[in-house]
């Protein structure tokens, strides 16, 4: 990035500086004041340009401990002298246009003046408008305001260029005709000009003046806002800041997130925040706080958010198996079956359980007791061999038991993996009725175990896979 905005602005310095010396030996060559005007426009171009060249290079330099947002505000502070120089180039012309008005001074330049002077301000002209061609185009494709009043300095010149070539046009005609009042074709269209360039100067100085302030880019919040309300799991959004910094925008924001989220969904819905703010705002440095939100209502779910939120701060714990909550004479009993781990000794799990009851004490309102019980659950990774095509027997068998355990179940895609002696089964079921509710799938997959393991004394353990008939043609 940091290479085409400075061979992009290094090239301007270059053209400038040979637009400068080309005007000014035409300027000295056919005395055109016109010309001479344009080679100090040149000047003050050239002085821009090298301004616009530094100013890049030091804004892709990366942050720092001394400029802890990067370097960004540099391409502004600028653009911003480049502007105030635009505006020393329209009052030099507009001086120039009320001395030719009003003093009655006129320029006159014989035709092989008029001739070569023509011939430099057309060959300037193509030269201002392929810069000003690639300045806007870099500028836009990287959000630099220096390159943006580069490319404005360079079309300033291709309008200013045009109205010597009309000057000089007028004072050639004039001369021939001896028509003196065509003289002042040259300032008149000078002021014209002028006032243009001024008024779109004016406009890029503001802009920049409000990048060097802090000022939020206009509908930027609403599309902060938008964005960051569309995540599931936002309760509410304060606080929203935007500090532009040349082409990146520092973004910081609070949210508001149910106080019972455990700290694993809230990383979530962060993480989710801040892909939304980024495909909306590129080339953005994002911080998001959260903050707590209490929701009234719905005891039995906070109390359950509650439990998962604590108990995600052991790393022991690597499940909540269930969570019971007893309403008794409006206190709250509490049992908790977790899997851990490790296999921890007796005092070791008791030292834990009476930790997480205390927590739970401490947050949850009303609750008289807390019971915890742990079941190890060992993490590791099976060896097992695959002897589905080998026991097709007993794949049969699965067949024939589930079909006439049930008619609305057919099962499909059977594995069977050996451990020894012993054997786990994998399978798909598919259920006639998709109206089936969760408490009833899990009643009729608990079922089909314990057939299969009491049928088939070989089985150890039976993992089933159910989905609707219908599956397919869903998805």
């Amino acid at each position: 990035m940091g290479n085409e905005k400075q061979r992009v602005a290094l090239t301007s310095v270059i053209a400038a500086v040979f637009l400068t010396i080309i005007k000014i030996v035409a300027g000295v060559a056919t005395g055109s004041l016109g010309i001479l005007s344009e080679a100090a426009h040149s000047a003050l171009d050239l002085g821009a340009a090298i301004v616009t060249y530094f100013a890049v290079r030091m804004s892709d330099k990366p942050a720092d401990r001394e400029h802890n947002y990067g370097h960004g505000k540099i391409e502004s502070f600028s653009a911003l002298i480049e502007t105030a120089l635009l505006l020393v180039t329209c009052g030099w012309i507009i001086y120039e246009a009320f001395e030719r008005l009003f003093l009655g001074e006129t320029v006159s330049i014989d035709k092989v003046g008029v001739t070569w002077g023509t011939g430099i301000m057309v060959l300037s002209i193509f030269i201002n408008i392929s810069r000003a061609r690639a300045l806007k185009k870099t500028a836009k494709k990287y959000g630099s305001q220096a390159l943006e009043a580069d490319a404005l300095h360079f079309d300033s010149d291709v309008w200013s260029s045009l109205v010597v070539i009309g000057g000089l046009v007028c004072v050639g005609i004039g001369e021939y005709f001896n028509l003196n009042f065509l003289s002042y074709g040259d300032p008149i269209a000078a002021l014209g000009v002028s006032v243009l360039v001024i008024a779109v100067s004016v406009k890029l100085g503001k802009r920049t003046i409000d990048v060097l302030l802090d000022t939020a880019p206009k509908g930027m919040v609403n599309e902060i806002l938008n964005a960051v309300n569309s995540v599931n799991g936002v309760l509410d959004v304060d606080n929203v800041r935007i500090r532009p910094s040349g082409a990146h925008y520092f973004i910081d924001l609070g949210v508001g997130i149910n106080r019972n989220e455990s700290h694993r969904v809230v990383h979530s819905i962060v993480h989710d925040i801040r892909q939304k703010i980024t495909v909306q705002i590129p080339n953005s440095d994002i911080v998001i706080s959260t903050f707590p939100v209490d929701i009234s209502g719905a005891e039995d779910r906070e109390a359950y958010h509650v439990v998962k939120r604590i108990v995600d701060r052991f790393p022991v714990c690597t499940n909540i198996h269930n969570i019971f909550v007893y309403e008794v004479s409006g206190k709250k009993h509490i049992a908790i079956h977790l899997e851990i781990r490790e296999n921890l000794s007796l005092k070791a799990s008791h030292r834990l359980s009476h930790e997480i009851e205390d927590m739970i004490r401490n947050s949850i309102d009303n609750v008289e007791a807390a019971s915890v019980n742990f079941e190890y659950v060992p993490q590791k990774c099976i060896s097992a061999r695959d002897v589905t095509q080998e026991r097709r027997d007993m794949v049969n068998d699965i067949e024939s038991l589930i079909r006439s355990s049930s008619s609305g179940i057919d099962c499909h895609d059977i594995r069977i993996y050996s451990q020894g002696e012993k054997y786990t089964v994998f399978l798909h079921c598919e259920f006639n009725d998709s109206s089936y509710e969760v408490e009833k799938t899990e009643a009729v997959i608990k079922s089909l175990c314990n057939i299969l393991k009491i049928s088939i004394k070989q089985i150890e353990s039976v993992h089933i896979h159910v989905e609707p008939v219908d599956n397919n043609q869903e998805e």
